[in-house]
């Protein structure tokens, strides 16, 4: 049932779809992986769970956040931390607006981490790959989804040049389906 659900909200349409997955890059290489949003949804559909997150600490440079995930039906409980940096590159400590901003990312990375250690990889790790599948399309859609994300990503500023040098391509017609995930 949990399976079922879950499936179900993930792929309920491209947006949610798209919630689900982050991507970035760090030292050139692209990352991926599931999101707070996902966690959500497979701690809403897993059911007989308690979890929540809170700021715990902050210095002059760090802001620490402790995320709780309980499954009451098998008793198992996973606390985790996050700590993130509250100073810019020269080390100037941000403003209360931004480090409030940055606690909250670090509250909701925690609350992700420890959703996805207590509900078993082997059951939400099937529940992602569909999710990626819906961002992807497939070949008949893969133009049509092509010319959609550029056109939002043209919306946000990014032009097809920073597109391609992103992604490493020689042209628009070589984004193929793994790189819409991206």
């Amino acid at each position: 049932q949990f399976i079922d659900t879950a499936t179900q909200m993930v792929t309920l349409n491209n947006k949610i779809a798209d919630e689900c997955i982050y991507a970035l890059q760090r030292d050139g290489k692209n990352i991926e992986g599931a999101s707070a949003r996902f966690a959500e949804i497979i701690i809403g559909a897993w059911g007989h769970a308690r979890s929540g997150a809170r700021i715990v600490s902050e210095d002059d440079r760090f802001i620490t956040a402790q995320a709780v995930c309980h499954d009451l039906q098998n008793n198992n409980l996973i606390t985790i931390e996050i700590r993130r940096r509250i100073t810019n590159k020269k080390k100037q400590k941000f403003n209360d607006d931004m480090i409030g901003v940055t606690g909250n990312a670090a509250c909701s990375i925690a609350l992700r981490n420890a959703i996805l250690k207590v509900v078993p990889k082997a059951f939400w790790s099937p529940i992602y790959d569909e999710a990626r599948k819906v961002i992807m399309g497939d070949a008949k859609t893969l133009v049509n989804r092509r010319a959609d994300a550029l056109a939002y990503l043209q919306k946000l500023g990014a032009t097809q040049e920073m597109v391609i040098k992103k992604l490493a391509v020689k042209g628009i017609e070589d984004i193929t389906l793994e790189h819409m995930v991206i």
